[in-house]
Parts: C-alpha cells; sequence; structure tokens
C-alpha cells in the first residue's frame, strides 16, 4: 500500500515509518526536512503549521492509507480533514490516553469513560479527535483514533510516575544508590505499550471498516505499578531500588499540567482487537532491557546531578514518614 506518514523521523512516527516499510508498504514522510531520511522513503517537507499550505501540498497526491503522528490542534486536524477526504482510503490519528478524565473504572473502556482531560495537551487532543471523528459522522471521511498511554521503546528514556517523569539520570541515579521519587509510594498503576507495537496497531488497523469513525485503546499487553516497573530496571542494573514516596495530591496541586502522571492507567483492549486482531507483543520487561541496552550503547543516560528542590523534597519525605511513625507508634500505646 502506498502510506504517507505525517511525521516519520520522531521517535513513534520514525518506528511507524520502519515497520511499515519493512512490512512492505510504499513509504512516504511529511516531515520540516530537519532530520535525514533512509533513502527508501519518499519524502515531502513542508511545515504543519501553515494550514493553507498543508492543504494544498496534497492536492495532487493520493494515498492509500495516511497515519498522523503529529496532530496535535483542532486547527491541524481540520486541516488534515480538508487535506485527505477523498484523497485517501483511511486516516488514522495517533492520539493520547491523556484524553481521558479522572472519573475513570479500571480498566478504562473507550465508549464508557470521560474524556474531560485533566490538562491541556489532552484538551487539545479530545479536540482533535472530535474534528476527525465528526467529520466520519458527517461526511463519511473514514477515521480511526488511536490511543496509546506510555509509549517505550529503545531511542527513549526511562521512567513513569515519578518527580522525574521521563529520567535521562534514572541509571546512574540507581546504580548511585539515590532515590527515585515515586508518586503515591509508586501504586499507581500503568500498562505501557512499545512504539513497535504502535506501528503494527496502525498496520492492522489500515483498511478494516469496522475501525472507521472509532477510537481504540492502543495499550501494551502487562499492567504493572510504577514500583515495579522501577524494580525491573534496578533488577537488570544489579543494584537495590532505593524509593521515597510524595503524595498525589500534593504532586497535582504542584503541578496541575502534569495531573494524567498522577492517575491510574489501566486499559481495556478488547474493542481494538476485536475490529482488527492486533495484540501486542512486547512485554514491559522485554522492553525495560532493550531501552538499558540502548541507553548504555548510545551513552545517552546523563550523570546523577541531584537538585537543591529534590533533596528537599527527599529530606522532607522521609522526615515525614519517619514523624507519622512514632505518630502512630504512640497512638497505639495510649
Amino acid at each position: 500500500m502506498r502510506l504517507l506518514i505525517l511525521g516519520g523521523t520522531g521517535f513513534l512516527s520514525g518506528t511507524v515509518a520502519q515497520v511499515a516499510h519493512a512490512a512492505g508498504h510504499e513509504v512516504t514522510v511529511f516531515t520540516r526536512g530537519l532530520r535525514p531520511v533512509p533513502p527508501e522513503y519518499r519524502q515531502i517537507v513542508g511545515n504543519r503549521a501553515d494550514a493553507a499550505a498543508f492543504v494544498a501540498t496534497f492536492a495532487a497526491h493520493e494515498f492509500d492509507a495516511v497515519i498522523d503522528c503529529i496532530c496535535y490542534r483542532a486547527d491541524e486536524a481540520r486541516a488534515a480533514v480538508a487535506a485527505f477526504h477523498g484523497r485517501t482510503g483511511h486516516y488514522v490519528l495517533i492520539s493520547t490516553d491523556f484524553v481521558y478524565g479522572e472519573e475513570r473504572t479500571l480498566p478504562i473502556v473507550e465508549d464508557e469513560t470521560s474524556t474531560r482531560a485533566l490538562n491541556e495537551y489532552g484538551r487539545q487532543k479530545v479536540d482533535c479527535e472530535e474534528i476527525v471523528l465528526g467529520a466520519w459522522r458527517e461526511r463519511g471521511f473514514p477515521a480511526t483514533v488511536l490511543r496509546p498511554p506510555h509509549l517505550m521503546g529503545a531511542g527513549g528514556h526511562l521512567g513513569t510516575g515519578s518527580l522525574a517523569g521521563r529520567d535521562p539520570m534514572l541509571l546512574d541515579r540507581l546504580a548511585g544508590g539515590h532515590p527515585v521519587v515515586l508518586i503515591d509510594g509508586g501504586q499507581l498503576v500503568i500498562q505501557p505499550v512499545v512504539h513497535r507495537d504502535v506501528a503494527a496497531a496502525c498496520l492492522a488497523t489500515i483498511g478494516k471498516e469496522a475501525t472507521w469513525g472509532q477510537a481504540f485503546n492502543c495499550a501494551g499487553p502487562d499492567v504493572l505499578t510504577s514500583h515495579e516497573y522501577h524494580r525491573i530496571v534496578a533488577d537488570l542494573l544489579g543494584v537495590p531500588l532505593r524509593t521515597v514516596s510524595i503524595p498525589s495530591t500534593a504532586y497535582v496541586a504542584a503541578f496541575p499540567d502534569r495531573a494524567p502522571f498522577a492517575q491510574h492507567r489501566c486499559f481495556d483492549r478488547s474493542k481494538l482487537e476485536r475490529a482488527t486482531g492486533y495484540r501486542p507483543a512486547t512485554t514491559v520487561r522485554h522492553a525495560i532491557y532493550e531501552m538499558v541496552d540502548w541507553l548504555q550503547a548510545n551513552e545517552a543516560h546523563r550523570p546523577y546531578q541531584p537538585s537543591p528542590t529534590e533533596a528537599r523534597i527527599v529530606a522532607l519525605a522521609r522526615n515525614f514518614e519517619g514523624e507519622l511513625v512514632r505518630c502512630l507508634g504512640g497512638e497505639e500505646r495510649a
């Protein structure tokens, strides 16, 4: 098939292009021309921010499918509908689990969970989803939405559910015996997915009419806590995992735009499997092994450099826990 990847050189979009080409598809990528593109791809250079130019760029092109990895705003979604309606057999929008609101029952089911997103990034993705799915309802635009959660894979950084988030210093932090500051003690549930599995989901979706006008969770096979996630990394390095805990309420109060990171992120995958037959292949443990190998081989991890703020947070958290234990012990004796 003739596939257009909007993006094509980024962490996810580059992987989508690689997997599609390896599967025998004719790949065209749309980029700003800032990064090299493999010679086996066709390339269209342009700027997504200029909606009129974007639409004009594709006026003379037709593709069997378009996979949009770089649609973040409503105007970009409207331009995509204008550019590709009648010029592609299928349009796939890569969205995010950040579209989900705070009211959630686990596992999260797509059509039963609020999309009152908790931060601006999520709200903008909700707008994008509504535009392309609305175009399906109103004009028959063959659109599908995929919602991957925490992305993993070689080329990315490790870390989730912590004060640092994706942490370039995580390997050195753990190796040096320094604590990881985990939200709610690392008890938040996550369900990461590897970038190449998202790419496989895109290919499994293409051409399936049952997916048109629908949004799908696109999560990995494993559900675990963020503490378990970091334990796997520490075990691989052969070092103990040291942690301190901060309450999610304090984290969200200090960083309201990071509220989605302080939620349980566990998803029902059955809707996508029923529609496409797709099942993710890569376990979290295997993904972590690959990422550690890549980080070490490419010297992409950074030396641990504690910030004064982090040092204060660690001290406060430890003091609070000690005081709480003493207080509870006193209550028991009273």
